[in-house]
Formats: structure tokens, sequence, C-alpha cells
């Protein structure tokens, strides 16, 4: 569980210690130990550090049709689309935004997941979309900045925390093949620190099939969404188990 240090209890504690006499005399020692304690957690939770980068980095491929990645006709009449024929990125934005993919990844439990139980879970801005930095220049220097930080092993941020870790949301990319079906690939990025020394590092994507998504009809919307969520933050466990866990085994 993330650790939130709540100093309230301290000063209720001495003062039950303080309604005898001789509960008084050892108000001092006691409360002064638990002070000193939550003060140690405190500075615990303070020195671990886990950033999150949600994504707006949503792609799409279908072999089905012959555009490559066509419109979802059916879905014209939605609310969030009217006006326009969705297309399967339109409704991973709509169905799976960053606030949602922070939703379904604390659901999980992300520190529990990763081993990192105690760390404070920072998010930050989502990681932006290849389509936004073919179009912004700004974005496109974005993106290469973080590459570059991302190659010369340092931290996405200006924390000094010394006990760190970073995960990142690369991509949320939905695959429909003839022969494979339908699928959701997500990759993820998650490296740790010990001061300014990058260590371990895990890198990939995995996929789970989807059946529902994209809906084909307004009265199946839900179920796709709950698909669509699901099988997102099953990417994360099993990205987690097969990429950090495995990994960090074959190192020991």
């Amino acid at each position: 569980m993330h650790k939130i240090i709540h100093k309230l209890p301290v000063a209720m504690a001495a003062i039950a210690m303080m309604s005898t006499p001789a509960a008084a005399q050892e108000v001092p020692s006691a409360a002064q130990d638990v002070a000193q304690a939550a003060d140690t957690v405190g500075e615990e939770a303070a020195q671990c550090e886990l950033h999150v980068w949600p994504s707006y980095n949503y792609l799409g491929f279908n072999s089905g049709l012959l555009s490559g990645f066509g419109p979802i006709g059916a879905l014209a009449d939605m609310e969030a689309h009217k006006g326009k024929v969705a297309t399967v990125k339109d409704l991973m934005a709509d169905y799976l935004g960053p606030d949602i993919q922070m939703a379904e990844l604390n659901k999980v439990g992300i520190t529990e997941t990763l081993n990192l139980e105690g760390y404070n879970v920072i998010v930050q801005d989502p990681f932006p979309s290849a389509d936004e930095a073919k179009e912004d220049p700004e974005i496109k220097a974005q993106l290469k900045a973080i590459n570059k930080r991302v190659k010369d092993k340092k931290r996405l941020t200006d924390s000094d925390a010394d006990c760190y870790a970073e995960l990142v949301t690369t991509h949320i990319f939905y695959h429909k093949a003839m022969m494979y079906g339908s699928n959701l690939f997500t990759g993820f990025l998650y490296r740790e620190f010990k001061g300014d020394k990058q260590g371990f590092v895990g890198k990939g994507q995995v996929k789970n099939p989807l059946e529902e998504f994209p809906p084909k009809s307004e009265d199946m919307v839900d179920a796709a969404k709950l698909e669509l969520r699901d099988a997102y933050s099953k990417d994360f466990t099993e990205y987690v188990e097969k990429k950090v866990m495995k990994k960090k085994k074959r190192r020991k």
C-alpha cells in the first residue's frame, strides 16, 4: 500500500497515556519514540517515489481493411463522436484515457504488483502520441528529449529522491489480423534508480485478446469499454510478470 503519514495519532496517544499519573511519567519517552518512528517512516516514504506516465499514444492496425485502419461507421451517432465517424483510435482515447488508465493501475495495485510497497506514486503528464509529434514540433522535441534521457540512463524527472522508479505506458495498440483475431497490445518501460545510477530496466509489450471491442452497435458499448479496460490492466500485470519479475529472477 502507498504510505500516508498521519501525525494526529501521535498526539492522541500522548493524551491517552497522560490519563493516569503512572502513565504521565512515561509520556515523554513513549511519545518521543512514537514520533521518532513516524518521522522515520516519513523519511522513507519521502525517499521512495514511483513516477507513472499514462499514455496518449494510441495506435491501430486492421489487416482486414483495405485502408489499413478504417472507421467504425456503426458508432457515428455516439454522444462522444457526433458529427463524425469514430475510428478505433477515437474509441480507445474515449474508453481508455489517461485517468482511466490510472484507475485500472490503481485497481490492480501499481506498487504491490511491482513489489514497491511503501513508494509514493506520483502521476506525470501523459506520454505524447506519435500523431501529435508529427503535427507539433514542440511535442516532437519533447519525445526526442525523452528518448535521449532514456538512452543516457537518466531520470525523466528532476526528482532527487534516492529511492526512485519510473513506469511509462509507451503505447496502447489495437491490432486485428484475420488469422489472429483482435488484441490489445500495451507497451511499458520500467526503470529503477539508486541515487543517480540506473539499475533494473524492463521494457516491452504484451497482449490480451478482444472480442467486444470495438462495439458493433450502441448497445454493446458498455461491454466494449469494460473489456478494453480489463485488457489494459491484464497487460500491465502480465508485463510485470514476464518482463520485470522473470528478468529479475534470471539476474539472481
